[in-house]
């Protein structure tokens, strides 16, 4: 996986440099997002056709694993849709509620996290499919970069914090063992390095928004602290 590209959320970049790393976190979200549907090929087509540059994981590792089609689409029937008992259930309430099942409370919370959003999440499965949270995360840093180009510095903070929260309190918490299970289950290459690279990068850009918010908080602290002598 490719890091160089979101390890500088420190508030070290300029400006352009920063629009660049944002843009590419919001297409490897989508990207990644994409992989989780049925493995057609049109999506085949589009993934061959990723420029490496606009996204922050090795692409180049996903494209080569792609293989056989019709190994791919029998790979992504067992492991996210079925019919017999999913290898790796694609659905958050599945690995965080008691009930183990789909449709619960924690798919609701992931449906209200849209709605206070304002996000139209536009996929045909409950709002906790891994590629529905993906592609909201996506959105969400999209949002961002508007913000970031607008220089409303108070609404690009804001997207930040939601980013933060969504990863901590949904796509963060179960990312892991979703991918332990398609490790576990795959049978093709494609399926194995799908799982390496969405839990590397959703856990490491969890980790660097969080580095990111600290350096953020501490500039605010300082900033208070050079008004407040002012004022004295």
């Amino acid at each position: 996986m490719s890091t160089t590209d979101t390890d500088d959320m420190d508030g070290t970049l300029g400006t352009d440099d920063r629009y660049a790393v944002e843009r590419r976190r919001a297409h490897t979200y989508a990207l990644l997002g994409e992989c989780f549907h049925e493995p057609t090929e049109d999506r085949l087509a589009e993934l061959a056709a990723v420029d490496d540059e606009t996204v922050a994981i090795d692409v180049s590792a996903l494209r080569e694993a792609t293989g056989d089609e019709k190994a791919l689409r029998l790979d992504h029937a067992k492991l996210f849709v079925g019919p017999f008992e999913l290898a790796a259930p694609p659905y958050e309430s599945v690995y965080v509620d008691a009930e183990d099942r789909v449709m619960t409370d924690a798919t609701e919370a992931v449906q209200a996290e849209y709605r206070q959003a304002g996000v139209d999440v536009a996929i045909d499965e409950p709002a906790d499919h891994i590629a529905a949270e993906l592609e909201f995360v996506s959105l969400l840093v999209a949002t961002e970069v508007e913000a970031l180009e607008a220089g409303d510095d108070e609404a690009v903070r804001h997207y930040l914090d939601r980013q933060y929260e969504f990863l901590s309190d949904h796509l963060g918490r179960w990312v892991s063992e979703i991918a332990d299970n398609m490790r576990n289950a795959a049978e093709t290459e494609f399926y194995q390095v799908l799982a390496d690279e969405t839990q590397s990068f959703v856990e490491g850009d969890g980790q660097r928004l969080a580095n990111r918010l600290n350096q953020l908080e501490t500039t605010d602290d300082d900033v208070e602290a050079v008004l407040g002598g002012d004022e004295r």
